[in-house]
């Protein structure tokens, strides 16, 4: 605790020496969890803190200066040291050194004039999708934006402690960096983005990437585009140097026809991407889930219609999507068809389905998946209790086992207040781990659980 007030009194006394105006901004959550399944159960703290410090410096400048700071009131830093226990067996990492103090640490730094900025953070700054995106691993990045001109250059730093200060050595391109610039398009109502970068890892490792996105065009509807070239330089499993290239062209159009109650939207689409798996690589291995940033080989059509109709209490809604994959030497025709229908039952409750099919290859006899999902929520009249079940069932023509496909689950909760609530869940189902009901147990394999859950936000 001593050390958290002393880093504390460090960073305000700081505050106070070059007297600037912090702007705090402490969130998060706190509270408790009661747990109780079968077997077991669990008591365990609710606690997700964070504060932010952002600093407007107030010395007389001819610019804004600003800073922002993270601080942790407990951080824990381990090392652990690679050992080989007996002779010929693989090397073991061992923890030998657990260090748990206070941590502050740098969001950004921002100097800002009217018509120019210069920004530091230390991870980081992204340009587009594949120049320099949000999956590329950095320890600094520097980005300069020429605010009247919709230019932004970005210099990325991608290894530390790289420079040794007095020494002398051939002079040299400074490897492990990524140099960017983009400039913001704004021509005749046409916006997007045009982009460029040069990742220098050595003489014989470098790759250079183009990029154009289009987010808006002077036409009824919306059209969007993506168009992406890389290449990259690079020594084989023999050091002999090679090369590789990889290119993303993607589009899609949409017009949604509203008529009262009814709208109906077509919809196109086109995606032909190569070799991306290869040349991002690295920034492929930083992601886990994401639609915008895709690296996998595909050459496909897609188009449909989409209807929505709304007559309060109800929703109906009707989707389809066919594609034709041209990836492989004979085209694969596929269909994904969605119905669902809600009903309000009043401002808090609900019930309704809805019908996920899915035709993976049409002229084949390919799979066949039909995944209906019923469901309500019902808020009792004048209590704090709502009773909530779900109902899926998982159907594949080319599953013969005799696997139950039936899932099912009912909750119970009572909300005491806005901190205070308690429950019970008995069900079937399987979660993957995005919390996703992907398949059920047999019928009779029933899992339950109680909470008692206190907690507030601050």
């Amino acid at each position: 605790m001593k050390k958290v007030l002393l880093s504390l009194l460090v960073v305000f006394a700081s505050f106070a020496l070059f007297a600037v105006e912090p702007v705090y901004d402490v969130s998060g959550t706190a509270g408790f969890e009661f747990k109780m399944d079968e077997g077991a159960l669990d008591i365990q703290q609710v606690l997700k803190p964070k504060l932010s410090i952002d600093v407007k410096f107030t010395e007389t400048l001819p610019a804004t200066l600003t800073a922002g700071f993270t601080f942790s009131p407990v951080t824990v830093t381990t090392e652990s040291t690679e050992v080989t226990t007996t002779a010929g067996a693989t090397d073991t990492d061992v923890l030998t050194s657990v260090v748990v103090k206070p941590g502050l640490s740098l969001s950004y730094v921002q100097y800002e004039e009217e018509a120019w900025l210069l920004r530091f953070q230390p991870s980081v700054i992204a340009l587009s999708d594949y120049t320099i995106s949000g999956f590329t691993k950095a320890v600094g990045s520097l980005k300069l934006g020429l605010t009247d001109y919709g230019v932004n250059v970005v210099l990325a730093d991608t290894v530390a402690g790289e420079v040794t200060e007095h020494a002398t050595g051939d002079f040299a391109i400074p490897g492990n960096m990524i140099l960017g610039a983009s400039y913001d398009l704004d021509v005749s109502g046409v916006k997007g983005l045009v982009a460029g970068a040069f990742k220098f890892e050595d003489a014989s490792n470098n790759r250079v990437t183009v990029e154009v996105e289009v987010t808006e065009v002077p036409i009824p509807g919306e059209l969007s585009a993506d168009l992406a070239f890389g290449l990259l330089n690079f020594l084989d499993a023999s050091d002999e140097a090679s090369s590789a290239t990889a290119y993303r062209v993607d589009a899609a159009y949409k017009y949604p026809y509203k008529m009262d109650t009814l709208t109906v939207t077509p919809h196109v689409g086109f995606t032909w991407q190569n070799n991306l798996g290869t040349v991002y690589a690295k920034e492929a291995e930083n992601f886990t889930s994401s639609s915008y940033f895709s690296v996998a080989d595909k050459q496909e059509i897609t188009a449909g219609a989409d209807l929505s109709y709304l007559a309060t209490p109800i929703t109906v809604e009707l989707t389809d999507t066919f594609t034709i994959d041209m990836l492989e030497e004979d085209p694969v025709y596929l269909l994904d068809l969605m119905a669902a229908v809600d009903y309000a039952i009043s401002d808090k409750s609900s019930a309704g389905v809805e019908v996920p099919v899915s035709f993976e290859d049409l002229t084949n006899e390919g799979t066949i998946t039909v995944e209906p999902h019923g469901y309500v929520e019902y808020v009792v009249p004048d209590t704090k209790v709502t009773l909530a079940a779900d109902v899926y069932y998982f159907f594949d023509n080319k599953d013969e086992s005799d696997d139950n496909k039936l899932a099912y689950m009912g909750e119970v909760s009572y909300k005491y207040n806005d901190y205070v609530s308690a429950g019970a869940h008995l069900g079937n189902e399987e979660l993957n781990l995005a919390g996703k009901v992907i398949g059920a147990d047999p019928l009779t394999d029933l899992h339950w659980y109680l909470y008692l859950k206190a907690e507030f936000k601050f």
